[in-house]
């Protein structure tokens, strides 16, 4: 198989931690700027998005959510829904929705400038996020003591790829407990491997 992924992506992120701690091997990587139209990926999705995952017969999987569904399901030990899915489920769709909102407002100042930021829209995606990490912070999820779940994967996710596109946003939240859920993740290889980074040149 092959992943096609960027260090920027928190999406490509997810999966590549998703891969990792259910211990598939298999995978090659394949780094890719996707703003830059690789023919590769665009052959392999015509969205030129990344994550993208083909498969030994060809088939191409995009999205991180469907590629994290597959896997739960080709491989589902050890599960990713830990041992009461809908609560799981429940706090993944809040942090997905804080990265949704961070990832937007990447995505809205390329294509406008960073006054997106101050914008109708760049502030709602703004508050999105203030809520996504107030209601996270308020009932972190726990580590537990075998595999993160999902709920855990999203939340880390989503923390460190706001402290990697918004070192200094003084509107963001102080999220102490968040924070310390990051640092303790980073002790697995899966999280500490790939950790959000600017590509490196072409």
């Amino acid at each position: 198989m092959k992943l096609f992924f960027s260090t920027t992506s928190p999406y490509a992120r997810l999966v590549r931690i998703a891969l990792a701690e259910k211990g598939v091997a298999d995978v090659q990587p394949q780094l890719t700027d996707p703003w830059k139209d690789a023919p590769e990926l665009l052959k392999a999705n015509p969205s030129a998005r990344v994550p993208t995952l083909v498969l030994d017969n060809g088939q191409a999987l995009t999205e991180s959510l469907l590629i994290m569904l597959w896997l739960e399901r080709q491989h589902p030990q050890p599960t990713l829904l830990g041992n009461d899915a809908p609560a799981v489920l429940s706090t993944m769709g809040i942090a997905m929705g804080g990265i949704d909102a961070a990832a937007a407002i990447i995505i809205g100042r390329k294509m406008t400038d960073a006054s997106f930021d101050e914008s109708p829209v760049g502030l709602r995606r703004r508050r999105s996020m203030v809520q996504a990490l107030s209601r996270l912070e308020a009932e972190p999820p726990s580590p537990g003591a075998s595999t993160p779940d999902l709920a855990v994967i999203c939340t880390v996710v989503l923390v460190d790829y706001v402290r990697f596109r918004f070192p200094s946003a003084p509107w963001l939240p102080r999220t102490p407990k968040l924070d310390a859920l990051a640092a303790q993740l980073r002790a697995r290889a899966a999280f500490a491997s790939t950790l959000p980074r600017d590509m490196p040149p072409a």
